[in-house]
């Protein structure tokens, strides 16, 4: 299925990084949405039905993904079956009615089937590093007749469980100076069943170690290691906690500026999600061409900088960046470059589209108010 051919207010997308589907999927079930996932990448197209915190069904582009095929590759369908039931369908009978009219699968076999397809196409998303994600608030499944019920949180764990590239943990991890603290039981949001390896790594999370240091200690390899504490940190079973010690003002120094960037972003996404209802990707072109011009007056903060698949800057670069300045204030440098950015952006989306435009975003500004410190334009 393409993209919806319409936009509204309940409608965002953006690009896909390594084991973003997770970060997606955590937010859309927090916020308890319904709607339709559509994820696409190198002509290929995965679409999953959500509803209350649960993909419901799920369909995908690639025919090695058809249920048909899937049964032939499992072993549940011998070669005479699969041809009467193709043959079946070629007469105009539903794929599944004609596996249960030809005798081939049960009601309940056909609806084990469809779940474990839908999972096995849910799950093949964490491998994608790349492609693009639109998420339509609302949108029905126009085939209900087979739905399951996949909990988004479970959809996560084993994604995550088993995923086959564990290198991306380490692209995807803060960096391995951050301190990890374990969430109270009683705080958590979520209830997983983790497994003994996992409470293992868990154990060493204890508010004083790092993660290069639970990893040196951990009885498992680096990489596994990282896949538990990306695992813990998906759920809430843990939290960041700034490094105490003798590098405590420097990195209270760093989790400042990741604040500050983080309220910003909050407004350049929602510059960006505007834009791109209003405008469509030519505006991706268009706030690109306003950082490319901001280099020039700061060729250190901005350098090789540029907008992520949502609008967004990337908080570990611009602190690399700063991290070249030595003694020169980088708080205001930072604010002032990121207010110089925003008031380019919101220039863009007045000349495109109008004052009354500007208006708007300036309200939904002050309705959802950054937690950055020196945020605003």
């Amino acid at each position: 299925m393409p993209f919806p051919d319409t936009m509204n207010d309940e409608t965002f997308r953006g690009r896909l990084k390594a084991l973003s589907l997770a970060d997606i999927l955590e937010f859309l079930r927090v916020l308890n949405r319904k709607g339709l996932l559509t994820v696409t990448t190198e002509g290929t197209t995965i679409n999953l039905y959500l509803r209350s915190g649960a993909v419901v069904t799920g369909d995908s582009t690639r025919a090695s993904d058809r249920l048909t095929e899937l049964l032939l590759r499992w072993g549940r369908l011998n070669r005479e079956q699969y041809e009467d039931t193709m043959r079946r369908a070629a007469g105009g009978e539903r794929i599944g009615k004609a596996l249960i009219a030809g005798g081939h699968l049960t009601p309940r076999d056909l609806m084990e089937a469809r779940l474990r397809q839908v999972k096995l196409i849910a799950l093949s998303l964490f491998e994608w590093e790349s492609g693009e994600f639109v998420f339509v608030e609302g949108e029905e499944c126009h085939d209900s007749g087979l739905e399951v019920h996949l909990p988004i949180t479970d959809l996560i764990v084993e994604g995550i469980r088993s995923l086959r590239a564990p290198s991306l943990f380490k692209r995807r991890m803060p960096s391995p100076d951050w301190v990890l603290e374990p969430i109270p039981e009683v705080d958590r949001k979520t209830e997983v069943a983790l497994e003994s390896h996992e409470e293992s790594v868990l154990r060493l999370v204890d508010g004083v170690r790092s993660i290069g240091e639970i990893a040196e200690i951990s009885e498992f390899p680096e990489l596994e290691t990282l896949r538990v504490l990306f695992l813990l940190l998906s759920i809430g079973y843990m939290k960041a906690k700034a490094q105490a010690g003798p590098d405590a003002e420097d990195e209270a120094a760093r989790q400042e500026i990741f604040g500050i960037v983080e309220g910003y972003n909050r407004m350049f996404g929602q510059v960006y999600q505007y834009l791109m209802r209003e405008v469509g990707p030519i505006s991706e072109h268009l706030l690109l061409k306003s950082l490319h011009e901001l280099e020039g007056a700061y060729p250190v903060l901005f350098n090789h900088a540029t907008l992520g698949g949502d609008g967004t800057m990337d908080s570990a670069l611009l602190q690399e960046n700063l991290s070249r300045l030595g003694a020169t204030p980088k708080r205001e440098l930072l604010v002032q470059g990121l207010n110089e950015l925003l008031y380019a952006e919101l220039l863009i989306l007045r000349k495109t589209l109008g004052a009354e435009h500007e208006g708007r975003i300036l309200k939904a500004f002050r309705e959802r108010p950054t937690t950055g410190r020196g945020g605003g334009r």
